[in-house]
């Protein structure tokens, strides 16, 4: 028995065109950067990088990757936890101004977690969701720090902090 013949014919001119990523970064001040700028490079402190410098910033410095696939396919690719105000704004206002049919959200929580939603203000709520902290402290006025005159613990015969100050 021969072996199958796996090479095909060509494939035609039209159905051949690949539609090439649009791929952005949005700043954690919320400015639009392409990725392999040199403006990139010249944010992250790096000009010559030998690693890479858009998922660094991305999972350390709260910038969030916007990538278009044609009309159809929108993914951003963020780490939540360090995201700032002015990029998330950013790319929900963009993400309501696009076209596409599929939007995959791409974030970092332990290990990386892939969503996708049909929807732009479907989309947009996943991340406001994502980026909201899951804890916001409560203001207490338990431990409160105010200025002393730090002779009055030394002649303070009384103070528990006078054998501390006298060292």
């Amino acid at each position: 028995m021969g072996r199958a013949n796996l090479n095909r014919a060509p494939i035609s001119g039209t159905a051949r065109a690949a539609v090439k990523p649009m791929t952005m970064l949005v700043t954690a001040d919320g400015r639009w950067l392409s990725e392999g700028d040199a403006e990139l490079a010249a944010v992250l402190g790096d000009v010559d990088a030998d690693y890479d410098a858009a998922g660094f910033a991305i999972r350390n410095l709260g910038f969030i990757r916007f990538q278009t696939v044609g009309d159809s396919l929108v993914e951003i690719e963020l780490h939540p936890a360090s995201v700032e105000l002015p990029a998330l704004l950013a790319v929900q206002q963009q993400l309501l101004s696009v076209r596409a049919k599929l939007f995959r959200i791409k974030y970092l929580e332990m290990s990386w977690k892939s969503e996708i939603t049909s929807s732009a203000e479907g989309a947009v709520a996943r991340l406001s969701a994502l980026c909201t902290p899951a804890f916001i402290p409560i203001a207490s006025q338990k431990y409160v720090v105010e200025p002393q005159d730090y002779s009055s613990l030394l002649s303070n015969e009384q103070s528990r902090l006078r054998l501390m100050a006298q060292k």
